[in-house]
């Protein structure tokens, strides 16, 4: 089959193509794919391929061209992406992950339950009070970026500010939000700037909040000294929280009301329960795949999947290809929101780059889909959606429907 550039943000706007990654799992797994400006890549397939690359640290490396698909453009943007522990190795990917645990405790989710619960009334108050929503505009960027504000401090004054930024720096690609498609690291050091100002402002206040905590977390080293982030670190982590809270979950919610759109006969089903099971959440992680691709680079020679992989090549891990594997979920084009078992790689599949806000992803979803199950009978599609222009997040740019109320 002729190749499909995955690097181009274009080829996604008319979905994920998931007919081209089926047959890639059948024929070609593991399938080298040359790069229009940049080096070429191995595009991994099947599931258990990405579960071995991402777990695999010591021969598929973050560290060395870090995550994102795109290279960095100079030195400068490579260190600035070190500084966030997605794109690091162990050990220091496991030293930062010590150190900003204390953000995603089941002590502290039990404590923003609260908080979740009244964003999702508000947010279907909106829904239900318009004849008319671009949900993904005007309801589900709100629901997660408003909880990320609020456990980081940002004042209400600034969001209009601030969720600009950060839809311009995660879907850098789509012109929507970047419209002189400005570099992705452009748009970063504006909002680490402002990272700094929020960490001042709780060095300044003390307090207890996130920001408190991250700045008084420690762990001792082998020679009784302490570690400490540093503010840039910090900075950093709030960056990759907002990126990979918002857009993720932003997405997951949109697919589901876009499914419930199409499916009435499912949403009754659904309604009829009175409430989200776990399973559904589960299910559109798997079924959406909100986080496509990310990229490792091979550390060393080695065979995978009967090629011959050489140090510094590119490798792209498909998470949206790797959810739909049909060796290991049955029916998997089917959306079956009480599938189980279901171990799709949503959160990232295991070894030691699982998602760290998994959990809380995890509980907006559910207590968003909580609040329209019980509170809105009926959707229906009120003009064309639009798909989001990005090979990184598979989401909708304009989802304009109608909700009918109880």
């Amino acid at each position: 089959m002729e190749r499909i550039d995955l690097m181009d943000p274009d080829v996604f706007v008319s979905g994920v193509p998931h007919d081209y990654f089926t047959w890639l799992r059948a024929h070609d797994p593991v399938a080298w794919h040359d790069e229009k400006d940049g080096t070429g890549y191995w595009l991994i397939a099947r599931f258990d391929d990405v579960v071995e690359v991402n777990r695999d640290w010591r021969r598929y490396s973050n560290w060395l061209r870090a995550s994102s698909l795109e290279d960095p453009v100079s030195e400068e943007e490579l260190r600035v992406r070190r500084l966030v522990f997605v794109n690091q190795d162990p050990k220091q990917h496991t030293r930062t992950r010590k150190l900003v645990r204390g953000a995603f405790t089941p002590r502290r989710l039990q404590q923003l339950t609260g908080q979740i619960e009244a964003i999702c009334a508000d947010l279907v108050d909106d829904l239900l009070a318009a004849d008319e929503v671009d949900f993904v505009h005007d309801i589900s960027r709100h629901l997660p970026f408003r909880m990320v504000a609020r456990m980081f401090g940002v004042p209400e004054a600034d969001w209009d500010m601030v969720l600009p930024w950060v839809e311009q720096v995660t879907n850098n690609q789509e012109p929507a939000h970047n419209p002189g498609l400005s570099s992705r690291f452009e748009v970063q050091r504006k909002a680490l700037e402002y990272g700094h100002e929020l960490i001042a402002r709780a060095r300044r206040d003390g307090g207890d909040g996130i920001l408190a905590e991250l700045l008084d977390a420690r762990i001792e080293r082998e020679d009784g000294t302490f570690d400490q982030l540093s503010d840039d670190e910090i900075a950093s982590f709030i960056l990759v929280v907002v990126i990979g809270g918002v857009e993720t979950t932003s997405h997951t919610v949109a697919e589901a009301i876009g499914l419930f759109a199409d499916r009435p006969d499912l949403y009754d089903r659904l309604t009829a329960a009175g409430e989200c099971p776990p399973s559904l959440v589960e299910e559109l992680v798997r079924w959406g795949s909100p986080a496509m691709n990310f990229r490792r680079t091979a550390t060393e020679d080695h065979q995978l999947g009967g090629q011959a992989i050489k140090a510094g090549d590119k490798v792209v891990m498909s998470f949206s290809s790797a959810n739909r594997d049909e060796h290991h979920f049955a029916d998997p084009h089917t959306f079956d929101p009480w599938r189980t078992p279901n171990n799709h790689i949503g959160f990232g599949g295991g070894g030691p780059h699982f998602c760290v806000g998994a959990q809380l992803a995890r509980l907006d979803v559910r207590l968003m889909l909580d609040e329209i199950l019980r509170r809105v009978t009926r959707f229906e599609r009120t003009g064309d959606p639009q798909r989001l222009r990005s090979n990184a997040f598979a989401g909708w740019l304009r989802l304009p429907v109608t909700a009918t109320g109880r």
